[in-house]
């Protein structure tokens, strides 16, 4: 008899149930594309591991954190709050950014977007596989969201043992 096949992917119906599913380790792989005349040094691609825990919150205000344990970085806090129909809202990072989040439950995207200093960022997060999160993230000038100043792409693929 054939083994049973997996269940097909379901994409998470909830911006809670996409960062419940950013919890655990993975491999991130990462192209950046600035905005250069220079013939090179415009492009740059890395690697790195990441892992990441998801505490949801306790009712009132804040949905829950998301929290990144680094090794090449310091921990990082992502604190979700103020969810309208649990689809947009405000979070805060322990960095000191300040944005808006945004959930699409037609193409079950989380949107973040926030400024620091003269730039705007825009990223996007999704999941293809289950064990395949993609982002993308968007650098233009404030004053001008037009003017893009570069782009980056990640590709993260789960880690299932050590």
């Amino acid at each position: 008899m054939p083994a049973p096949s997996p269940a097909p992917f379901q994409p998470p119906a909830t911006v809670e149930e996409l960062l419940e599913r950013c919890a655990g380790r993975w491999l991130s792989l990462r192209t950046l594309v600035t905005i250069s005349h220079a013939e090179e040094g415009w492009d740059q691609s890395e690697s790195s591991q990441l892992e990441f825990s998801w505490q949801p919150g306790q009712g009132g205000p804040e949905l829950g954190v998301l929290r990144l344990h680094g090794t090449r970085q310091p921990d990082f806090q992502l604190h979700m709050m103020d969810a309208v129909q649990d689809r947009e809202g405000r979070f805060a990072g322990s960095d000191g950014r300040r944005g808006l989040w945004r959930f699409n439950d037609v193409d079950h995207v989380l949107q973040l977007t926030w400024c620091s200093g003269d730039q705007h960022f825009y990223e996007r997060i999704w999941f293809s596989k289950a064990n395949l999160r993609l982002r993308s993230r968007t650098i233009s000038c404030r004053n001008d969201p037009s003017a893009v100043q570069a782009c980056a792409f990640y590709s993260e693929i789960r880690r299932l043992q050590s």
